[in-house]
């Protein structure tokens, strides 16, 4: 009998911690993250911002370079397949 009260009393405190962790310091601790990441973000952001100015009308185009990856015509010959039933 005194084992079991022993045990309700050991998942009480541990239930009460928990809840104690969850309800107050799990908050602090997130808090104190979000609004950490949130300033990076913001100084990256006007960092950023900052560096890519550009005049008022000014154009950039970006293309890709072409492959010199072309196979002549008389590389292989052509197979004709047909179909097995």
């Amino acid at each position: 009998m005194i084992g079991l009260l022993r045990l309700i009393f050991v998942f009480a405190i541990v239930y009460m911690v928990i809840r104690f962790f969850t309800r107050h310091i799990f908050p602090l601790l997130l808090g104190t993250y979000v609004n950490k990441k949130m300033s990076e973000m913001h100084q990256n952001q006007q960092a950023n911002s900052s560096s890519q100015k550009k005049r008022e009308g000014e154009v950039k185009i970006e293309v890709k370079p072409e492959s010199n990856k072309r196979y002549p015509k008389d590389s292989g010959e052509y197979v004709d397949f047909e179909e097995i039933k």
